[in-house]
């Protein structure tokens, strides 16, 4: 299987708006197609808290969307759901064999469109963005490997962890309290917790990396 990432036109008029006017970044979480003429995205946005409420009311006149709901949260993320019928190139991802992981937008006209699939899924995805006059630069191709990846089991205690306030400040729960609750020991939790945060966070920046490499 492939990880493919493509640089394209932004998904929606919405985004271009929260990147180029609120200084904003975007991520999309995941995609469907509850319809065959809409798409619905599940999104992340992190701007100013000042600019947050005037954000929101900008997304709600995009006359392209057809529903939107939204969670404030106190740090400057915005969270939602957002429901078009105009985005050609999500349409084209919902309906070919490829799996949509992520799509990023920080850049003003641009977005990364992150899949996985197999070389002949990509290239049929490829040709029916061709065909839709829709033109992507690929950035990244490669053959994805184990070492790639979260395991189940790392991604299992990751989200315990999380869930519990490991990681916040000051911590909610320290590592031997969390090994407890886990039934294994404080040493083993810590090795798998260090190699799960060195997968997310390599990957994070590695893809932060080239999503920002055109604007240095």
């Amino acid at each position: 299987m492939l990880e493919v990432v493509l640089s394209g036109p932004h998904p929606h008029k919405w985004m271009e708006i929260a990147v180029g006017g609120y200084s904003a970044d975007v991520e999309i979480l995941d995609s469907k197609m509850p319809t065959k003429d809409t798409v619905q995205h599940l999104f992340d946005i992190q701007v100013k808290p000042s600019l947050m409420e005037d954000l929101i009311s900008q997304m709600r006149r995009d006359g392209d969307l057809t529903r939107l709901e939204v969670i404030r949260s106190k740090n400057g993320h915005v969270y939602g759901s957002a429901a078009s019928s105009r985005c050609t190139v999500c349409k084209e991802v919902a309906k070919s064999r490829c799996f949509l992981t992520s799509v990023s937008v920080s850049s003003k006209d641009r977005a990364q469109w992150t899949i996985f699939g197999s070389d002949e899924s990509c290239r049929d995805l490829m040709d029916a963005l061709e065909r839709r006059g829709i033109e992507v630069e690929v950035r990244l191709k490669k053959e994805l490997e184990d070492n790639d990846l979260l395991t189940t089991r790392q991604e299992q205690i990751l989200s315990i962890a999380f869930a519990r306030g490991y990681f916040d400040f000051p911590k909610k729960k320290g590592l031997q309290g969390l090994a407890t609750e886990m039934g294994i020991r404080a040493s083993t939790l810590d090795e798998i917790l260090r190699r799960g945060q060195k997968k997310v966070l390599g990957e994070y920046l590695s893809r932060r990396a080239l999503l920002h490499r055109d604007e240095v």
